[in-house]
């Protein structure tokens, strides 16, 4: 039987005590101006603008209701990140299936969770969501249609099919609804590339705060999002830097579009693939961006009320 969590008073008094004596980076910045098969699934969607015609523009930004937090979770080499607003919550991918996130979440998450993101299929971005399905009841579950013949998507897909959530298939134009939150869909428009090029790449604009989440798009998804007719990429405040920060990924073009104020990327301790490459590093210092990374920095909470935005490190 499915245990649904819920946050313990105890619990937060105790993250709370722990959060203000503990030696935290916080900064305060202003805004600048064949596999098993999938469960029936919704496709929320539009036809892509042709190539033709001027590119479409995101909507316009949620008013804040309240404080928002997003968790950067510190899951080793993997991506883990947590949307947290009062008692709406969204989870992006949950890591490898260990190290496990369900004990974090059952600090943060009220009752059942409302969106659950399955950016693509790789181990390190869905392993970990296997296990959240047994720990919580999920409303929504959005993944880009993408298959794989590992064991980890197998269980991931046959745990999808009995949650009894509503599924969906992430393509641009959609948007991811929870609560008063709305995350824009700015790729895959189709499964044209890679693995990692097929990633689902969102766009959540809180009041005057913007965060960009890339999964591992790299360059060549890059492209097609900075192609006329796609929707087009916003400045951020707030950039989840794709892959892991891999030189594959976060082109010289790409950063000036987004120009985001402050990079996180998402890596393990001395991991075997050598992230994040000093590409990466350089052409995140060329656009004066300021970076943190899991692999340092320990889990990034950024808290903001749509106006201005807080950085709190864990080490």
């Amino acid at each position: 039987m499915k245990v649904k969590m819920k946050r313990l008073l105890p619990a937060v008094v105790l993250t709370i005590c722990l959060m203000l004596v503990s030696a935290c980076d916080i900064v305060n910045i202003p805004r600048s101006t064949s596999p098993p098969t999938p469960a029936e699934t919704t496709e929320a969607t539009t036809e892509p603008s042709s190539p033709t015609s001027p590119a479409a523009i995101s909507p316009e930004p949620a008013s804040p209701t309240g404080e928002l937090k997003v968790h950067f979770i510190n899951v080793g080499q993997g991506d883990a990140i947590l949307i947290d607003l009062q008692d709406i919550e969204i989870l992006i991918d949950g890591g490898d299936r260990s190290p496990g996130i369900t004990g974090y979440l059952n600090e943060h998450v009220d009752g059942s969770l409302e969106v659950m993101v399955a950016t693509h299929p790789h181990a390190d971005h869905i392993g970990g969501l296997i296990a959240v399905l047994d720990a919580f009841e999920v409303d929504q579950i959005w993944h880009n249609g993408d298959t794989s013949t590992s064991k980890t998507y197998s269980d991931f897909m046959n745990r999808v099919n009995t949650e009894g959530a509503d599924v969906h298939t992430a393509r641009l134009h959609g948007i991811i609804k929870a609560g008063d939150l709305e995350l824009f869909v700015h790729h895959p428009a189709n499964l044209s590339g890679s693995t990692n090029d097929n990633s689902i790449v969102l766009h959540l604009a809180y009041g005057n705060t913007d965060f960009l989440f890339t999964g591992d798009a790299e360059q060549e998804a890059e492209v097609h999002m900075m192609m006329p007719g796609s929707v087009r990429l916003p400045e951020v405040e707030i950039l989840k830097v794709g892959h892991h920060g891999s030189r594959t990924a976060s082109s010289g073009d790409f950063l000036s579009i987004t120009s985001p104020e402050v990079a996180f990327y998402m890596a393990g301790v001395d991991n075997s693939y050598g992230h994040p490459h000093t590409e990466t590093i350089t052409a995140l210092n060329q656009i004066g961006a300021k970076i943190y990374g899991t692999d340092i920095s320990g889990t990034i909470i950024v808290t903001t009320d749509g106006q201005t935005y807080l950085v709190n490190t864990e080490k």
